[in-house]
């Protein structure tokens, strides 16, 4: 059943959904979310209690669930639609989801939980889309679990890196838990990149490589001296961030998000051919909001080397409204919302990055297992 049929069932009694999290957000606000039915009867017990007309169950505790329909809602959250609320419901989807500062954890989870693992990789893209890689691969035939992540920082990479690093950063979390063998991959060294030396530290060995045949082939060498030791990889690589300025035409985009999956699948082929135990990760910092994919609204009057799309509180009184605020590391962000932004684009800037957006804040984080079969 669609949305908006249920919503119009909520007029007549009670309903029982089966429903994403992140679909509730979508709801008007005159449908009240119960979470069981429990809770539910617990109210109507009470004399003196005013119930709500409209009334969604989101799960069913088999408490008289017969009184009440029941049905399964069959809407996706992660379209193009999320652009209408995300702004104004940031909040509730980022309680409903997978956020990008969970990302650390999640793997650490992960890793705790299959205590044969003997390598775990993290694949870094600078700028890609959980939507422009859904629209690559079928994630129901994939071997690959593809889920979205919410960026819950500005989506500029010098703050959502870090973001999914996290502190104290993966490579010392895994550290803890025997992954004393760490080869980081990046195009600048520690030495001569600040961003670089913070995503990398405590990994002691990080390699300046653009090539990736150069990059499989650090990796082989480097598994194949710790063969029968846990090895954690961080590995840094261009996604579609470095097309969107500078340019006077649109990328292939499809092209590279395919040679950006391509590369990733070479690394599993690569640990599946030495018959490792494996995880693999990919994950973004953020997306891209293209241009040609909306219709710019110019809410402010920014000088044309300024960002577009977010700024500090002192920059506030270049723009008309301030959008979302945020506050890292005891500095404020504000971030305007889809489709504004603070000043034209340029004739060379093929897209944007720092708002919220659908293409900009939900980022895909994948999820690959090779088993041993030996």
């Amino acid at each position: 059943m669609q949305l908006d049929e249920i919503i119009s069932l909520t007029d007549q009694t009670p309903v029982i959904a089966e429903i994403h999290p992140v679909s509730m957000c979508y709801l008007p606000d005159d449908v009240v979310v119960i979470e069981t039915t429990k809770e539910l009867f617990a109210q109507i017990d009470m004399p003196s209690s005013m119930l709500p007309t409209k009334m969604l169950i989101v799960h069913s505790d088999d408490t008289h669930t017969e009184r009440f329909p029941r049905v399964v809602c069959g809407h996706n959250p992660f379209t193009l639609k999320l652009n209408d609320i995300i702004l104004d419901q940031y909040d509730c989807i980022a309680r409903r989801m997978l956020r990008q500062s969970q990302i650390a954890e999640r793997i650490t989870n992960d890793i705790r939980s299959s205590q044969e693992t003997e390598v775990v990789i993290l694949f870094l893209v600078d700028g890609l889309s959980y939507y422009r890689l859904t629209q690559y691969i079928d994630i129901e035939k994939s071997r690959v679990d593809v889920q979205p992540c919410l960026v819950d920082v500005p989506t500029f990479t010098s703050l959502a890196f870090p973001n999914i690093v996290n502190d104290p950063p993966l490579a010392l979390r895994l550290f803890d838990m025997g992954y004393q063998n760490r080869l980081g991959i990046s195009y600048w060294t520690r030495n001569d990149n600040d961003l670089t030396n913070s995503l990398f530290r405590t990994i002691p060995q990080v390699e300046k490589i653009g090539d990736f045949q150069h990059i499989l082939a650090v990796m082989q060498s480097f598994l194949a001296a710790h063969r029968e030791q846990r090895v954690y990889i961080q590995i840094l690589r261009t996604g579609l961030d470095g097309y969107v300025h500078h340019q006077k035409r649109q990328p292939p985009i499809d092209v590279i998000v395919r040679q950006i999956y391509q590369e990733f699948e070479s690394l599993a082929e690569l640990c599946a051919s030495l018959n490792l135990i494996t995880r693999l990760y990919l994950t973004s910092d953020h997306g891209i909001l293209w241009r040609g994919e909306f219709d710019e609204v110019v809410i402010g009057n920014a000088p044309g080397k300024a960002s577009t799309r977010w700024c500090t509180w002192k920059e506030l009184y270049q723009q008309n409204e301030s959008g979302k605020r945020f506050v890292i590391n005891q500095q404020e962000y504000y971030c305007l919302g889809f489709p504004k932004l603070r000043r034209p684009l340029h004739i060379d800037e093929q897209g944007v990055h720092g708002g919220i957006s659908f293409q900009e804040s939900i980022v895909p984080f994948v999820t690959m297992r090779l088993v041993n079969y030996a």
